[in-house]
């Protein structure tokens, strides 16, 4: 069920929160809670049944290690060290099997010249943030920084149907409190108004926008998944229409996760900043699925840095570069993913080196325009090897987007006829994307002005007061982007 669907906009939305808010105003509130959580069970489930039991397994085996290790003491059979690495085995196991498995197998076939059968296992969606959100409770577990344990509370707060498929990474810390919080339960007429508007923006930058840069994108990337060798103008028409839509693809889905939050009054993460204003690859990723680096952060550099023991810098940099390493192969297996998070780690290397080292030796200051143009088009250098179905495929579209092979419409050939003699050419381009390219191109520069030239929607909605203007562009934007529901797809991290 997307959040971009009539089914969820007219039917499921409406009557969930129809239902959580009267059980509320009876003082039922852990039905209510229930309600939440069954709520949010069966918005998973309707993609596919076949995977609620591993859900709800994990949920299960979870708590109860939790319990067993907040109780366990140095007279225990099993010490709280030992039941967090069998809590972790089993849910690294479990992501293992799901996300991993073929990939390996399929590399260990081509090192070793076995014939081992793929296992060809369907990914359930959501099992990385779910996964990692329960990894977390369990470690601060260990760490004796658990207080709220209420299993009715651990069920939604992993479950939350906003955030379940596609995050943000909740921490239990700032969401079971609220869930327990009686204040929490009342209908808040301004929240659900900055809500149902912040999901109006949302829902206008997936279905309108992002969706209109898709076919672009999936147009230029399967012509170099094939073996093609795109021309110089449509290398850059497709990795840039793949930026655009992943980027307010992702913004929306954000959006319309804290919206969906804000209507029942649970404050979600915000987990999008505006990340095409960064200055460097570090800035980038404080932005870009902000949820997800405080986890990296706080689960696997810190704990690195403590296991080094008074680090160097040689040994901050290995941290940093392994954190984003694990990063990339976290969005999915394949070797697309091993390079992207690789390139990744060492850009983020390169930058502390620069920051703490090189910049003042040579006392160079990078200006402003410089360091956000070398950081974009790092980002969709590594977004290429992100997006193809191949290495060769990504290879194949950076090759095109710095080659000297200018093809220009032949609509121009009359007027432009004397750049041939500078070895430009007029012609059809070879991929199928059928609309004119001044159509592509302005599309490209609408991204642009919208993404650098605005304020983002949590900057927006910071000032928000309830008015009539407020209420005719909810309509307004609404009104276009249900017009799209025919054409929407699903959300492009639904696939990690």
């Amino acid at each position: 069920m997307l959040f971009s669907s009539y089914i969820f906009v007219f039917i499921f939305l409406p009557i969930v929160f129809a239902v959580y808010f009267i059980l509320n105003s009876k003082g039922f509130y852990r039905f209510s809670i229930a309600w939440l959580t069954f709520a949010s069970l069966f918005f998973y489930s309707y993609w596919n049944i076949a995977y609620l039991p591993l859900l709800l397994l994990s949920i299960t085996f979870n708590y109860t290690i939790s319990g067993y290790m907040l109780k366990a003491t140095d007279s225990s059979v099993f010490s709280r060290k030992t039941l967090l690495i069998i809590a972790l085995v089993f849910n690294i196991a479990l992501l293992g099997l799901f996300k991993y498995m073929d990939f390996f197998i399929d590399n260990i076939n081509f090192v070793f010249g076995s014939h081992i059968g793929l296992l060809h296992i369907v990914l359930p969606l959501g099992i990385s943030f779910f996964t990692i959100t329960q990894i977390a409770f369990l470690v601060d577990c260990y760490e004796g920084l658990v207080k709220e344990r209420n299993p009715l509370n651990y069920a939604l707060f992993v479950t939350f149907f906003p955030h379940l498929i596609a995050g943000p990474i909740l921490h239990h810390k700032e969401m079971m409190p609220q869930f327990a919080d009686t204040k929490n339960k009342i209908l808040n007429y301004e929240n659900l108004a900055i809500g149902l508007f912040l999901f109006a923006i949302g829902l206008f930058k997936k279905t309108v926008i992002a969706d209109s840069f898709a076919p672009w994108a999936d147009a230029g990337f399967d012509a170099v998944d094939n073996g093609l060798v795109l021309n110089l103008f449509e290398s850059w028409a497709t990795i840039l229409s793949y930026a655009f839509q992943l980027y307010f693809d992702f913004s929306g889905y954000s959006d319309m996760a804290v919206a969906l939050g804000l209507m029942f009054n649970v404050k979600l993460p915000i987990n999008f900043n505006s990340p095409f204003k960064a200055l460097n690859i570090s800035d980038f990723w404080r932005r870009w699925h902000m949820s997800l680096t405080n986890f990296l952060t706080t689960y696997i550099y810190t704990p690195m840095i403590r296991v080094f023991q008074n680090p160097s810098f040689a040994k901050m940099m290995l941290a940093t570069f392994v954190t984003f390493f694990i990063a990339g192969i976290w969005h999915g297996a394949g070797w697309g993913f091993v390079i992207f998070g690789a390139l990744h780690g060492v850009a983020l290397v390169v930058n502390q080196y620069w920051k703490k080292k090189l910049s003042k030796i040579l006392k160079v200051k990078i200006p402003k325009i410089i360091s956000w143009f070398l950081t974009f088009i790092f980002v969709l250098i590594a977004w290429v090897f992100f997006r193809a179905e191949s290495v060769q495929g990504a290879f194949n579209l950076l090759k095109g987007m710095f080659s000297t092979n200018i093809v220009l419409p032949i609509s121009l050939e009359t007027r432009l006829n004397f750049l041939m003699q500078y070895g430009i050419a007029f012609g059809r381009w070879a991929s199928v994307i059928t609309e004119p390219s001044y159509v592509v191109f302005s599309s490209i520069v609408f991204g642009f002005v919208v993404c650098l030239g605005f304020k983002n929607s949590m900057q927006i909605i910071a000032n928000f007061k309830p008015t009539k203007l407020m209420l005719l562009a909810i309509v307004f934007l609404s009104v276009i982007a249900l017009l799209c529901f025919d054409r929407t797809q699903q959300f492009l991290y639904f696939n990690f």
